[in-house]
Parts: C-alpha cells; sequence; structure tokens
C-alpha cells in the first residue's frame, strides 16, 4: 500500500493503516475493534450524538455500513469493467434519513458484520488483475484495492472519533 498514491481526500482515513499488514486481517481486525468498542454502549448512550448537531452512535455505525456498502459497488464496478464515473454521495444526507435511531446498536452490529463477510468474500473473489482496476467515483480517479484500505481506514477514523469524543 502505497500511502501517497491515494487522493488527498483520504489521507486522513490511510494514515490511520499500519504497514505492511494484509487487508483481509486488518478487514476482520476492525470489524472486531469497532463492536469491542461498542459492547458496553447502551442504546440510549448510543442515540446521542456527543455535542449539538453531532452524528449519534448508531448514525456514525450506519454511516460505516452505508459506506461500506457504496464503497464496495464501487470497487465491484471498476472491476467489471465500468467506464462512467460514478457519483458521489452526501454522506449527511444518507445519515439524516437513515432512521438509525430507531434501530438497536445490537442490530446495527449485526448487520455490519454480516455485511463485512459479504465485503470480505467480494474481495477475496478479485483475481490480482481486477483488484488494480482502475475507475472514477465521486471526481477522484482509483483501484479496487485503494477502494478496500479506504474502508479499512474509514472504519479506524470513525471508531477512534467514538472512543475519543462520544464515550
Amino acid at each position: 500500500m502505497d500511502s501517497k498514491a491515494y487522493p488527498e481526500y483520504y489521507q486522513q482515513y490511510i494514515e490511520r493503516i499500519p504497514e505492511g499488514k494484509d487487508p483481509f486481517e486488518l478487514l476482520i481486525f476492525t470489524l472486531k475493534n469497532t463492536i469491542k468498542t461498542l459492547a458496553m454502549v447502551s442504546d440510549e448512550q448510543a442515540n446521542k450524538g456527543y455535542s449539538e448537531g453531532k452524528w449519534s452512535i448508531k448514525e456514525v455505525v450506519q454511516h460505516i455500513i452505508d459506506t461500506e456498502r457504496i464503497y464496495a459497488y464501487r470497487a465491484l464496478s471498476f472491476t467489471r469493467g465500468e467506464k462512467n464515473a460514478i457519483r458521489g454521495y452526501d454522506h449527511n444526507e444518507y445519515a439524516a434519513n437513515s432512521s438509525a435511531n430507531r434501530r438497536s446498536l445490537k442490530d446495527l452490529l449485526e448487520e455490519l458484520k454480516r455485511l463485512r463477510a459479504s465485503t470480505i468474500d467480494l474481495f477475496k473473489s478479485f483475481s490480482e488483475e481486477m483488484i488494480r482496476s482502475k475507475g472514477n467515483a465521486n471526481d477522484l480517479d482509483m483501484t479496487a484495492e485503494q477502494i478496500m484500505y479506504i474502508l479499512i481506514g474509514h472504519e479506524m477514523h470513525h471508531t477512534w472519533v467514538i472512543e475519543q469524543k462520544y464515550l
């Protein structure tokens, strides 16, 4: 993983990833760390932001889920030869329309576990050639492999924010 090869927007995520680690092990590790971090959080606590206007913990978890689905789709599209640029998405609008706070934190974490298993299966299905497939999403050029590392760093970032500001 060459951290300098990533679009600037993603540097805050990529900088969190330890060099030389297997990405599949990291996908498992980040999930376990997120679950461990949130294991003792009540639904009441998970419904609150750390300050006015900030997402609740449940909305953060839903954001991790939404982002993983969207980025997995982007990686799939790149490996299947999609030539059209894929539009970006407004994560704040997604969070506002997620209804995450009506769900239990346990349900959200269970969904994240199932999604992660599917994400790992998807990335493992890619050949060496496919994982290096390039595409454009949100006006940024990247590869399917870069997307996998972005997902890892993205979850690490949000779990760190939860640890620092919510708990």
